[in-house]
């Protein structure tokens, strides 16, 4: 499976591709039509394709929960656009802080991804 995942390019090479694409835009940004790609995804997929990919979401969410509580440097994206509520939920001051470059001109999400611009 690793070596055929390295050889898609694009959503064309991949069943349902668009719409995963678009629930998975949906999830990472919490969008507001977040119900709409969630529901076009299961009535194109189904049930069981659609439990299995809320689930990919959900575990490389976890993934990325786990990574930054063990002190792993934040990316560009995540200290541009986390800032004040890095503030208020005083995460600067933990001591993984360190790893993490916080130096980094504040912009916009859709400067890092296109494809967040609204």
């Amino acid at each position: 499976m690793l070596r055929a995942s390295n050889t898609v390019n694009g959503t064309e090479d991949v069943d349902l591709g668009a719409e995963l694409e678009a629930f998975a835009l949906a999830v990472a940004t919490c969008s507001d039509d977040l119900d709409v790609h969630r529901a076009a995804l299961f009535a194109v997929g189904g049930e069981a394709f659609f439990v299995e990919a809320a689930a990919v979401a959900a575990v490389f969410h976890g993934y990325v929960r786990v990574a930054e509580g063990t002190g792993i440097p934040l990316d560009e994206l995540v200290v541009a656009t986390t800032g004040t509520l890095r503030q208020e939920m005083g995460i600067d001051a933990y001591a993984g802080r360190e790893n993490t470059d916080l130096e980094v001109s504040a912009k916009p999400a859709e400067a890092f991804n296109p494809a967040l611009a609204d």
